[in-house]
């Protein structure tokens, strides 16, 4: 990971604009750097993970990219107080953003204060603006006469865009964002780039935001089917040791295992018994990862979480994350 901090001099203020570059091979880590957001990432896809992510920040503004070669499961929290705002440039196979399927340069969109919730696609790269209300709104009064707030409650969370607000849109969030992290990778950011750059991406995200569609339908079959998977997560958590059955989810959640079916089906496109899994040998990846000289035998980790069946859990493991357990473990102490 490459992250360094640049203070640029402005006529009125010092000002620090953060840049983030890395490339990732771990789920885990790809979840942590994200700078100001909280994630929690559930690899979906099997094999080996690889990701990047670039990023540059100042004054209550983000830009960032973030790249991966899995499907994976997202609950998120952005900088509280902040609407995002941005396009997906990479969807290959289905993707969900807050309960909409996505679509190549399309444009995604997360109210203030909102969790998100995106199943990525097998290869996904997305482009987004992560912006402090006050200033967006601020501006769109000042700048563009429009009253944001009225436009943010008609749009929905995927939105076709005309083509040419997507072309500026991808134009300032993907080709503006390289250069200014470049920029600022070589030293010569000039004090006033960041200022136009500002400028500009609050301007596109103001057209794009207003050339959405008027459609308020909400899509509360999806809120339904994630309250569900949502409630599965938390059950898997608290009974790891025991893990609990489909049955007794079932019974829990007073819904049928058809309807369980249903719901993760629609949500992550697998089955409940593969999450729960999957959650499980995340949860163990994270120990070895990050508690590597605590550990004397992974079989007693793997127990811990419901795996009793020690060859049977390896195959899971490796299959997911493209490696043996002893190899996380070891490369870990290094």
């Amino acid at each position: 990971m490459n992250q360094e901090k640049i203070w640029v001099d402005d006529d009125l203020a010092k000002i620090e604009i953060k840049a983030v570059r890395s490339k990732l091979t771990d789920v885990l880590e790809q979840a942590a750097a994200l700078p100001m957001w909280s994630q929690d990432y559930t690899q979906l896809d099997k094999g080996q993970f690889s990701g990047t992510v670039t990023s540059v920040a100042c004054q209550g503004v983000q830009i960032f990219r973030e790249a991966m070669n899995r499907s994976v499961d997202e609950l998120a929290s952005p900088p509280p107080g902040s609407y995002v705002i941005g396009l997906p440039t990479i969807v290959e196979g289905e993707a969900l953003w807050c309960g909409s399927k996505l679509d190549k340069n399309s444009l995604i969109t997360l109210d203030k204060n909102d969790e998100l919730l995106f199943r990525t696609s097998h290869s996904s790269e997305i482009n987004v603006a992560v912006i402090a209300e006050q200033r967006l709104e601020e501006y769109a009064e000042r700048v563009e006469k429009v009253d944001l707030r009225p436009i943010m409650d008609r749009a929905n969370p995927v939105e076709a865009l005309p083509p040419a607000i997507q072309s500026r849109l991808l134009a300032i969030l993907y080709i503006g964002t390289e250069h200014m992290a470049k920029n600022l990778d070589d030293g010569t950011s000039h004090p006033n780039s960041w200022r136009h750059f500002e400028d500009t991406v609050f301007s596109v995200c103001v057209q794009a935001l207003s050339a959405v569609s008027n459609n308020n339908g909400r899509r509360h079959e999806y809120r339904v089917h994630r309250y569900i998977v949502k409630s599965v997560r938390e059950l898997t958590l608290a009974q790891h040791c025991d893990p609990i059955t489909i049955g007794e989810i079932c019974t829990t959640l007073n819904i049928s295992r058809r309807t369980l079916n249903h719901a993760f089906q629609q949500v992550l496109g697998i089955t409940p018994v593969a999450y729960m899994r999957n959650i499980r040998l995340h949860k163990i990846r994270a120990e070895l990862q990050y508690k590597s000289e605590q550990i004397s035998n992974i079989a007693c980790v793997a127990s811990h979480w419901g795996f009793w069946h020690m060859s049977l859990f390896a195959r899971y493991y490796r299959e997911l994350f493209g490696e043996c357990p002893s190899e996380t473990l070891e490369r870990s102490r290094l």
